[in-house]
């Protein structure tokens, strides 16, 4: 099912894919969390400039996501929390009472004019990709992969989870056996938080370890339901590629799901300000490819992500891959320009690679002792023997 034949190839290439459609909103070209935040910065808007400069994305293949309802958010989040998130975001102020009860108006999750709408949309945008993948296809959510995401309050960056309305409304279309595959660099205790006795989701998370939100320990894993597999600082392709290799994909083959939603979040690359881990987006783009080929049935998210040249390369790539094109080695003026064009106040010129090519240079090396043990200590938690 999870075929390795795809590691030989190391530029996006078409594949025979299932219809995909991309979709984003001007929501979050024309919002910002404000001051020096992390989210401050070109993501999702980037990636649409960038995939329209290098002509990959025809017209009927892009939707503009739909803001989800309060009433139907009420569905996962407590009614009192979307109260509040609606009347600040008309206010903009918070009592210290609702700050405190909320986590809303601290640094992580600022008071800001579409503090409501645009999570709203990250989940109306995921609940569309969750009906277009129930009915075979693929679709890609750019702005969601809110992971973080509780029901009563804000948390990290996460006033809602997209993600949790996205496996519920599968369910709902009659998808019930669904495998979650986080490849951000925070875990998604969100995620985990909403579903701790479901049994037919089996939920993957690779992130770095003693890093916010210090959940995810090898302790939390659970045989069939959930894959935790924190990781060292430092951790290369070569040990990347080692864990999908020897645990994750064996473990998704067991699982056998029908449906695959894969967090894409970007914060794991070695530019990435918010992690230490090393990887390039090479090893990632080989990561989606095996999984794009073990199913029609997939739903892609952003996630985090805070170097708007690396977000904007990879979830580019990330629409290549599902949509079945082609990305040269060497992008065209336009989007090169594009690229130079993007700014942000912790680099004001970024490499080279980063504006003329969408791939990175691969971050390969040596395969530490420690991650073998990982590696090993939690196949042993699985029932499972690698080879």
């Amino acid at each position: 099912m999870y075929t390795l034949e795809t590691l030989k190839v190391l530029e996006l290439k078409e594949t025979n894919s299932a219809k995909a459609i991309l979709i984003g909103s001007e929501i979050y070209r024309n919002s910002q969390f404000g001051g020096k935040h992390p989210l401050s910065i070109p993501r999702v808007s980037a990636v649409l400039d960038l995939v329209r400069a290098i002509g990959i994305c025809d017209k009927g293949e892009y939707k503009t996501g739909p803001c989800a309802k309060p009433e139907l958010l009420k569905s996962f989040h407590t009614a009192d929390y979307i109260a509040v998130l609606k009347k600040t975001e008309v206010s903009q102020k918070i009592s210290e009472k609702d700050a405190k009860t909320y986590n809303i108006g601290s640094l992580s999750n600022p008071v800001f004019p579409e503090m409501f709408k645009r999570p709203a949309t990250s989940v109306g945008s995921s609940l569309l990709a969750a009906d277009l993948v129930a009915n075979g296809g693929r679709a890609y959510s750019l702005g969601g992969g809110l992971h973080h995401g509780m029901a009563g309050y804000a948390n990290g960056f996460c006033f809602l989870n997209d993600l949790v309305f996205a496996i519920n409304r599968l369910r709902d279309l009659g998808v019930q056996r669904i495998a979650y595959i986080d490849l951000d660099a925070h875990h998604c205790d969100g995620v985990a938080a909403a579903f701790p006795e479901d049994e037919n989701l089996f939920a993957v998370s690779t992130h770095e370890r003693k890093r916010w939100p210090f959940t995810g320990g090898i302790d939390e894993n659970i045989p069939d339901r959930l894959l935790n597999v924190p990781l060292p600082s430092q951790c290369n392709d070569t040990e990347f590629m080692f864990v999908f290799e020897k645990l994750v994909f064996p473990l998704l083959d067991r699982f056998q799901p029908e449906a695959l939603i894969v967090q894409g979040g970007a914060d794991a690359l070695v530019e990435d300000p918010m992690s230490r881990l090393c990887l390039s987006n090479r090893v990632i783009f080989k990561i989606l490819s095996i999984l794009l080929e073990s199913s029609q049935r997939v739903l892609l998210t952003g996630g985090g992500g805070y170097n708007p040249w690396t977000v904007a390369r990879l979830w580019t790539g990330f629409w290549a891959l599902i949509s079945g094109r082609t990305v040269p080695e060497v992008l065209p003026y336009q989007a090169t320009e594009l690229l130079r064009s993007l700014s942000w106040q912790r680099q004001t010129k970024p490499k080279e690679i980063m504006l003329n090519s969408i791939y990175d240079v691969p971050m390969e090396g040596q395969l530490r002792d420690e991650v073998s043990d990982i590696v090993k200590k939690v196949s042993s938690l699985h029932k499972f023997k690698h080879s």
